[in-house]
């Protein structure tokens, strides 16, 4: 989403809209789609860009799915800390999202990260179909 920018990277304002992209990430900042697989699985696709494989969590619990990725500031080991930015986007820390499904198990879960975009597979509870019950 692109809003523009009114002040030039080095100027001393921040533009409104840098807030209100910040805003945005603030309010959710892992955007994920949710959908119905081909065999009626729920498919979660949360994008996740410049996160590496070992920086995201993903835990089902009581029905609450819960992706959880940690970006640190971006540094050869052993530089010193950027103390001076001229435009920070980027943002760093734990990011978190989490989505309540009624009917999904956790059995056979399985997600995969590629190309920055996460895939998580959630089966559905399979529900009770009605049946004629013969009398002996």
């Amino acid at each position: 989403m692109y809003y523009g920018m009114n002040s030039s990277c080095c100027g001393p304002g921040v533009s409104q809209a840098w807030r209100q992209t910040r805003e945005q990430e603030a309010a959710h900042p892992i955007p994920v789609d949710v959908m119905e697989g081909k065999q009626g699985e729920f498919v979660i696709r949360a994008s996740l860009p410049g996160f590496r494989r070992e920086d995201v969590q993903v835990e089902f619990e009581d029905g609450v799915l819960t992706i959880s990725a940690m970006r640190q500031e971006d540094r050869a080991e052993g530089d010193a800390p950027a103390t001076r930015y001229y435009l920070q986007e980027r943002a760093q820390g734990r990011f978190e999202r989490r989505i309540q499904f009624e009917k999904a198990s956790g059995d056979g879960i399985r997600a995969e990260l590629k190309d920055g975009v996460l895939v998580v597979t959630l089966e559905r509870i399979k529900e009770a179909q009605p049946r004629s019950i013969p009398i002996e």
